[in-house]
């Protein structure tokens, strides 16, 4: 027998519904219910499950759980009297309220998050979502990138709750646990900042076991490096779009003096997605000299100070952009779809002909709306 069995044993809590009272209780309400996991880090947690919910959240509220920032109630263990003081609240209020109270000894699901996390390469932090009710579930579904289990849970049954892990870079993870096989399931979401992309293959999902350690090499060699190159993609054919946009449909030309405002936004987007991309080149692929020399310029060009505060907006140089629409913006496409195997480019759209001496430039491509928001 666990801690928390103990524990509810001693604050009383014989039996689902809580102890006996002297007072008739009310019908029960259906589909109110607190789960109760020990968690090594926050004691005894409480994750809530059914449409009635808000007696589950009431009955823990007044029972004294303290709740976290991400909405999960918890109590200490640190004193014993007031964790069976706690309890014992709890048990009456689940009988007045017709809540149930479940405990559970499985591995509270945000442990085993933040296990994994300090197996995992970078800075990582770890919340759980608790998901009533399973439209709640619909958000997490809508903002997940990978295919695999996890989605198919997510679409096929309810989940009562998941762990989201973020890292420095804005990584999303979401991990559920199949109590079923052991395992649990992980899949990436959509990048915030990136526009969805029909033309890349989503990153696949991965089932790992328990243990978090081996979870996370199954992590870090399968779907952080399926997710990195995904972003490429993605990224890449942005920087194409824009490129192709801004270029003459058959050769560079030089850049208009002053550039325009539409040309420059171009530009600005491709320096702020510049270093995502040699950065993750740098990870993915073996690059020769050239190669590296070349991502060496990519980064000076990214580097070069920006005008002066107060400073006209067409004052914007105009030898980067020219370098940019001639060989450095290609370049770059070109060597990281060379990182990526078998990415294609997005197929070219047909363009009427313009005579070599034209100088306005078509209307800018419309930019996708960011990744879901969550």
């Amino acid at each position: 027998m666990n801690y928390l069995s103990l524990a509810l044993l001693d604050a009383g809590l014989a039996g689902p519904a809580g102890p006996a009272s002297s007072k008739p209780a009310p019908e029960p309400d259906a589909g109110s219910e607190v789960t109760l996991f020990t968690s090594a880090r926050d004691g005894i947690v409480a994750l809530t499950n059914g449409d009635n919910w808000r007696w589950a959240h009431t009955a823990l509220d007044a029972a004294g759980f303290e709740k976290a920032d991400d909405g999960v109630h918890a109590v200490p263990l640190g004193d014993a009297d007031r964790t069976r003081e706690v309890l014992l609240t709890l048990g009456v209020v689940a009988q007045i309220t017709g809540a149930t109270i479940v405990p559970s000894g499985e591995t509270y699901i945000g442990d085993f998050a933040r296990d994994l996390a300090e197996h995992l390469p970078g800075q990582w932090n770890a919340r759980v979502e608790n998901y009533s009710m399973r439209l709640w579930q619909g958000d997490l579904a809508d903002c997940m990138w990978s295919e695999g289990p996890l989605a198919a849970a997510l679409d096929q049954r309810q989940v009562r709750w998941a762990a989201v892990l973020r890292r420095e870079d804005g990584t999303e993870l979401a991990v559920i646990r199949d109590a079923q096989h052991d395992l649990y399931h992980v899949g990436a979401l959509h990048p915030r900042t990136l526009p969805p992309d029909g033309l890349v293959p989503p990153p696949p999902g991965v089932s790992v076991p328990p243990a978090p350690e081996a979870a996370a090499r199954h992590i870090s060699s399968q779907l952080l490096p399926a997710y990195a190159r995904a972003v490429l993609h993605c990224q890449v054919n942005s920087l194409e779009e824009d490129l192709d946009w801004a270029r003459p449909a058959h050769a560079p030309a030089p850049a208009p003096e002053p550039p325009t405002a539409e040309l420059r936004d171009a530009f600005d987007r491709f320096t702020t997605t510049a270093p995502h991309v040699t950065a993750a080149v740098r990870d993915l692929a073996t690059l020769t000299a050239q190669q590296t020399a070349f991502l060496q310029r990519v980064d000076a060009l990214i580097a070069a100070p920006s005008p002066a505060a107060g400073a006209p907006a067409a004052a914007a140089p105009a030898e980067p952009i020219a370098w940019w629409l001639g060989e450095g913006g290609q370049g770059l496409i070109d060597l990281a779809r060379h990182t990526v195997p078998g990415t294609e480019p997005p197929a070219p759209k047909p363009s009427a002909p313009q005579c070599a001496s034209t100088r306005a430039l078509p209307p800018a491509p419309a930019r996708g709306a960011p990744g879901p928001r969550r």
